[in-house]
């Protein structure tokens, strides 16, 4: 049943529309898909500068690997 001076459903818990609430949902998963997605970017450049919980030879195969991965890119 819609309040007749919000014009908003009654009982929903955040008090939006399914359409608000759907909405909603769309920004709150591309922003957190954003922010995953960077935060991935990140860690992934942390790894190629400075590994950690590796041995000195498997770092320097990494940064080989990730070397040779950014000159195919380029």
């Amino acid at each position: 049943m819609a309040d007749p001076v919000s014009g908003r459903e009654a009982g929903t818990l955040s008090g939006m529309t399914e359409r608000e609430a759907q909405e909603f949902n769309g920004l709150f998963m591309t922003s957190f898909l954003v922010f995953v997605g960077i935060a991935i970017v990140a860690h992934i450049l942390v790894w190629i500068w400075r590994p950690w919980l590796q041995t000195p030879e498997v770092s320097q195969a990494s940064l080989d690997t990730a070397q040779s991965l950014l000159t195919m890119l380029s």
